[in-house]
């Protein structure tokens, strides 16, 4: 039987989150489109299904790790905050980020709470268990590097053509060439002693 186990994480989660994206009970609350992922970050993230994304390595963190609670998530999604010029600092992971998708996994039934902490339902088991079995079969295209767009400069070589044509390099047929060793004395000539 194939389990979370047997496939690599990427692929399960990135499978997961497009099966939670039909399920009711997970939405992004209203402030998920401007929030950070935690204090060590600088920007909220950039891919506009980034809930979905999360809710899956969370739901596939309880399936690993279970029992566990929001304390210890917190250590699992933190990171190194960039302080300057002092030295990085770790930083623990938004609480309420991992909350709300936990109260929203307990909703699926997907996530079962109780005084041990939050850990994998039976339903939970059965549905990651067979995305697995799907993923171990058909694995998902591998997912493009993200490259920014370079602003157009114009190159070396097509600068340099564009003045020559327009005269800014000829110089005037009668003015005499000074040579580079004429200007060095005269330059040494003009320093105050």
């Amino acid at each position: 039987m194939t389990t979370v186990y047997d496939v690599p994480p990427d692929h399960i989660i990135r499978r997961v989150a497009e099966e939670l994206k039909t399920k009711k009970e997970i939405v992004p609350p209203a402030w998920a489109a401007f929030a950070k992922t935690g204090v060590h970050k600088e920007m909220p993230p950039e891919d506009p299904d980034w809930w979905f994304i999360r809710a899956a390595a969370v739901l596939r963190r309880v399936y690993v790790d279970g029992p566990l609670g929001v304390e210890r998530m917190r250590s699992f999604y933190g990171g190194n905050k960039n302080r300057g010029s002092r030295p990085n600092a770790f930083r623990k992971g938004s609480g309420s980020v991992l909350r709300k998708s936990l109260q929203q996994l307990e909703a699926a039934g997907l996530v079962i709470h109780d005084k041990t902490g939050r850990r994998i339902s039976p339903a939970g088991m059965s549905f990651l268990d067979n995305l697995s079995a799907e993923v171990l079969k058909n694995p998902p295209a591998p997912v493009p590097k993200r490259t920014k767009p370079v602003a157009e400069e114009p190159k070396k070589a097509d600068a340099k053509k564009g003045a020559k044509a327009k005269g800014g390099d000829k110089a005037a047929p009668d003015a005499p060439k000074a040579s580079k060793k004429a200007g060095k004395k005269a330059d040494k000539a003009e320093e105050p002693q």
